[in-house]
């Protein structure tokens, strides 16, 4: 038997792109899918299955991945083939609905995914991560949940020992959204799709829409407030990736390459310490930083990189020095060069034929002005505090990029000013260079608050005072913006600083089993000193914790006053014996502890 798909979108209460969306999701490719196809009951009782506002995404998860573990489809064996069509214009009442549902209008929604259901929220931000565990359970992880969004970042910290996977989970996070970036855009040529891992759905905040989205095979399922939707209604945010370190997870991207990968596109952004799968140097970094923030100067950014300067010691002046490759002394060889890679670059290919030609020929007039001048090196300098100057040497300053991309401009020194004396990049100090780059090359690319910032260990080769430092400057160089920093982070410092209301702490770790597990630390954070956060938080006593001694303490008076149960209390000594695990064993507390230990015994 089979029924219309009219009914099935009218039983189901979504719009027929959403219908074509859960076909390809469980395997079907029809094509011409209208209001008068027919298909068979058994699929049209699935699709109603999946639409239920009840119908849990992890269920869906287990369901699919137990298929996959079978080798069995997931289009559960029905014909794909369409069974029939039937012409509405027949049957009487049926031709206004039509052309309505054919102007776009979905037959009788109750409420339109696309509205806000009085999330008065208006940020975005990561809300959960579901992923699979290797016994065939799904577990949704808490990343985010805040009090107050109101223009201002927000902080999901990640923390756990080394080994438990927060490198990797935030490595996922980007290969989710690119492939579901691939599925909604429907660029099927050249489609690649990340090797599937632990991830599998995500659940995330933006323009006040609650969106939960989760892979199936090589497409996704979506809600959108809590109804399941076409993947086409999703907004997806930007993400930009971050990490300083040697050992990056994060995808990185050709830098003008005519090879590109999967992860040369728009929606992206790697602002980390490699470039072409290799390391680059200081003086490339900071060229890239200050390309990235020439692009949209304007007076907040030039405050920023002000503040920055100031906070680091350093003078409100950078410079550069460059010299310019000689292919020979027919400037047609440069010319030539110039047009060939212009052609090719992304930046420009949707440029018109007259606005090439002019980029063409202010590339090739600056090279030439250069090149004739009989100077073997060039000196460029940013004056920040001179606004009208500045700007001006902005736009010198794209231009040595461009060149510089075209292999037409040799070594670049990039050189800042310390009390009037010059520091080459490549002796700035490890942390100096780190706050810099971090801060300068994130407010660099991110544009608006529908971006999600991922960052690996931000805090490394930073000083403590400057880990802490860390919040209160992303707080400012990203003011007016409710965009999500999820920060994978050993530093307790850090956390210290974190904002009222607008953060949460998240602790992964493992269970009995070994799975994945994350509890959120319920208490803010803001101003614990570092032996409180490092007990109450990453679950370390230090010699002498006061902390440590005072829960003790508190357990002893509640066994006292018999205000605790048995169960209760073996679990605080259990918890408390690994935290001990951590003080040496002359330590009066641990001392303690194992005799109340071996006591209660």
């Amino acid at each position: 038997m089979s029924i219309r798909v009219n009914k099935v979108l009218l039983d189901a209460n979504i719009g027929l792109e959403t219908l074509n969306s859960l076909l390809k999701a469980l395997d079907y490719n029809v094509e011409d899918l209208t209001f008068n196809t027919k298909i068979p009951d058994e699929l049209a009782e699935y699709v109603s299955k999946l639409c239920k506002n009840d119908l849990d995404f992890l269920a869906l998860i287990e369901e699919s991945a137990q298929k996959e573990s079978k080798g069995e489809k997931k289009n559960l064996d029905f014909p794909i083939k369409i069974v029939g069509k039937i012409d509405l214009d027949e049957l009487d009442g049926h031709k206004e609905k039509q052309n309505k549902q054919e102007a776009g209008a979905s037959p009788t929604i109750m409420q339109t995914p696309k509205d806000n259901c009085g999330n008065n929220k208006i940020g975005c931000w990561i809300d959960e991560l579901l992923i699979m565990l290797p016994t065939g359970k799904a577990r949704r992880i808490c990343v985010g949940e805040f009090e107050t969004v109101d223009q201002k970042p927000l902080y999901s910290v990640l923390i756990g020992i080394n080994g438990i996977g927060k490198s990797t989970l935030l490595k996922e996070v980007v290969d989710f959204f690119i492939d579901l970036y691939s599925c909604v855009k429907e660029t099927k040529a050249d489609r690649t799709f990340a090797k599937q891992g632990q991830l599998r759905g995500i659940k995330y905040h933006i323009d006040g829409m609650v969106c939960e989205v989760i892979r199936f095979s090589k497409t996704y399922i979506a809600k959108i407030n809590g109804y399941i939707s076409a993947l086409s209604d999703l907004h997806l945010p930007l993400l930009v990736a971050c990490h300083f370190g040697a050992f990056d997870k994060f995808p990185i991207q050709k830098v003008n390459k005519s090879i590109q990968t999967r992860y040369d596109v728009p929606y992206y952004k790697y602002v980390g310490a490699h470039v072409n799968s290799s390391l680059i140097s200081s003086s490339g970094i900071v060229f890239r930083m200050l390309f990235a923030l020439s692009e949209k100067m304007n007076d907040k950014q030039r405050n920023n990189i002000l503040s920055i300067l100031d906070f680091v010691g350093y003078d409100h002046k950078i410079s550069l020095s460059y010299s310019l490759v000689l292919k020979t002394r027919n400037y047609g060889t440069a010319i030539e060069k110039i047009k060939q890679r212009v052609e090719f670059d992304r930046e420009y290919k949707n440029l018109t034929k007259q606005e090439t030609e002019s980029i063409i020929a202010q590339l090739y007039n600056f090279y030439k002005e250069k090149t004739s001048s009989g100077n073997k090196l060039f000196i460029f300098e940013i004056d920040i505090d001179n606004s009208e100057k500045s700007e001006e040497s902005l736009k010198e300053l794209q231009m040595i990029y461009k060149l510089k991309q075209y292999d037409l401009v040799n070594s670049i020194n990039c050189k800042f000013h310390k009390k009037g004396s010059e520091v080459m990049s490549d002796d700035l100090s490890s942390g100096e260079f780190a706050f810099l780059s971090i801060i300068l090359s994130i407010s660099a690319v991110v544009e608006n608050s529908n971006t999600i910032i991922l960052l690996d260990e931000p805090e490394l080769s930073l000083h403590p005072n400057w880990q802490m430092a860390l919040i209160d400057n992303f707080d400012r160089a990203l003011d007016g913006l409710s965009c999500n920093l999820v920060i994978a982070t050993h530093s307790h410092m850090l956390v210290s600083d974190l904002p009222i209301k607008r953060s949460a702490v998240i602790q992964l770790g493992k269970d009995e089993n070994g799975e994945l597990i994350a509890d959120r630390i319920s208490e803010c954070t803001y101003g614990w000193s570092a032996e409180e956060v490092l007990l109450k938080v990453f679950k370390t006593a230090t010699d002498r914790n006061r902390y440590f001694g005072e829960r003790i303490g508190k357990l002893l008076e509640k066994m006292g006053n018999n205000s605790i149960s048995p169960d209760m209390v073996a679990n605080e000594l259990k918890e408390l014996h690994e935290i001990s695990l951590h003080l040496s064993d002359v330590d009066p507390m641990k001392i303690v502890l194992n005799t109340i230990i071996e006591a209660y015994k």
